[in-house]
């Protein structure tokens, strides 16, 4: 079991860095079109559209890293005046029904990349990319996010729970 939770926690790690990188290419592909339309009078054709498809990877890549660093937008307002007990109680609750919806986005999501694939759907824009390659990382992602729900619930009910910083650690 150490070795699937060390080899996840690297993944998620890749993972974070990966849409890191995303991002910075995103933002200097950006400016290097918009400088080159400035100096040139014409700008990079498709660079708004890998930038789209670059935001998709990025957010479904990221979003298991975030969770699990507990850095993710919360509702503190009923947390923050609960008991401790309620708190954990309240975390596992809402990592269960969070990795419920992750399991079944992901469960359709997988079906419509396969459907894309069987029926060679392209996405018609500036680059003709195949449209399952633009939506591959929304069932991969949330199915690592349903993953670490059901890891932070169990966390949580383990009582591996820091109430200051609302950290949840393995």
């Amino acid at each position: 079991m150490r070795l699937a939770e060390r080899f996840f926690t690297a993944l998620v790690n890749a993972m974070g860095v990966a849409a890191g990188l995303l991002l910075l290419s995103i933002m200097l592909a950006t400016v290097f079109k918009v400088g080159l339309r400035g100096i040139a009078g014409a700008g990079i054709i498709g660079i708004d559209q890998l930038s789209g498809t670059a935001m998709v990877y990025m957010t479904f890549l990221g979003a298991v890293w975030v969770l699990r660093r507990n850095e993710h937008v919360a509702l503190d307002l009923v947390l923050s005046s609960a008991t401790l007990p309620l708190k954990r109680t309240l975390i596992v609750i809402h990592s269960f029904i969070g990795a419920a919806i992750c399991f079944v986005v992901s469960y359709y999501g997988f079906h419509v990349v396969q459907l894309s694939i069987a029926r060679g759907v392209v996405v018609a824009e500036e680059l003709e990319i195949p449209r399952a390659i633009g939506l591959l990382p929304i069932p991969f992602g949330t199915l690592l996010l349903g993953i670490e729900f059901l890891r932070r619930a169990v966390v949580a009910a383990r009582g591996g729970l820091d109430t200051e910083g609302m950290r949840v650690e393995a």
